[in-house]
């Protein structure tokens, strides 16, 4: 059973390999009075390059479907994003959420960050019982001297397996972006204020820009610390070409922590209806 999905009027937000019953997600639990975020539900918490996903191992990842007419028809995968809390609050790349003129998607619920950056907020109406498990956020800074050097982490789409499903990707964060050309190389910061770049030649990733999110193992559970953006372009002045890297949006950033609150607690936003199947 792939997951729990959650309708809209001609969208469907489908929370990957989760528990169906729950609408997609764990019953969240509570430590010492706060919740917890970013724990997998799995026996094996080691996380295997290439391996595909199985049912509640990833509960906060997201799939969002929108019908272009008929219901009959089935849907485009148009964005992926990630559950940020218990309330129902996915966050996404706003760019996904667009035709192809350029108009946002009617849909209600929906909050975008114009401004800064390309994230967009989707509220799901969840039932009172519902709580999912969210992957877990920095409060707006994060120490990047820590993490340089580690895995990270996407979910994708798989191409190689016959059942096709979701696969890990690893990814490696360094300091620096090397991009080669005939006879020298050049390096480019990989974490600026605005975008976090990896080098993807060379690995199992195939870039969406649709909003992926990009997860690292942290002591306090599993942490988002970026989303994918807009298709990229060449690096102006380097050699890094499209292919070579994928650049994420940074959610590490004291503007995104404040705008995030500040839109969870508006009464007024409108949630989006749901059910469950």
């Amino acid at each position: 059973m792939l997951g729990g999905r959650c309708r809209m009027s001609r969208f469907t937000v489908l929370l990957l390999n989760t528990i169906l019953a729950s609408c997609g997600g764990l019953w969240l639990r509570m430590v010492d009075g706060q919740s917890v975020c970013g724990i997998r539900q799995t026996k094996n918490e080691s996380v295997v390059d290439g391996e595909q996903i199985g049912p509640g191992e990833w509960p906060w990842h997201v799939g969002v479907y929108w019908w272009k007419g008929s219901k009959l028809n089935p849907p485009d995968r148009v964005c992926e994003g990630a559950l940020v809390d218990r309330e129902g609050w996915i966050l996404t790349a706003s760019n996904c959420l667009k035709s192809s003129e350029g108009d946002l998607l009617d849909m209600k619920g929906m909050i975008v960050h114009v401004g800064l950056l390309d994230l967009a907020l989707i509220r799901l109406k969840v039932y009172d019982e519902w709580e999912g498990m969210p992957i877990c956020m920095t409060d707006g800074v994060e120490d990047f001297e820590k993490i340089y050097g580690r895995s990270v982490y996407v979910l994708q789409q798989s191409h190689r397996h016959r059942l096709g499903g979701f696969e890990i990707v690893k990814l490696q964060l360094e300091r620096e972006v090397v991009c080669y050309g005939p006879n020298l190389a050049v390096k480019a910061r990989s974490v600026s204020d605005s975008n976090i770049k990896l080098k993807t030649k060379d690995t199992k990733y195939h870039s969406t820009a649709r909003g992926t999110p990009l997860y690292v193992k942290s002591p306090g559970g599993w942490t988002l610390l970026g989303i994918s953006n807009k298709i990229q372009t060449a690096i102006p002045g380097t050699l890094c070409q499209p292919g070579d890297y994928e650049s994420f949006l940074n959610v590490n950033l004291a503007p995104v922590s404040v705008w995030f609150s500040n839109e969870r607690e508006n009464d007024g936003i409108e949630s989006v209806e749901t059910s469950t199947e």
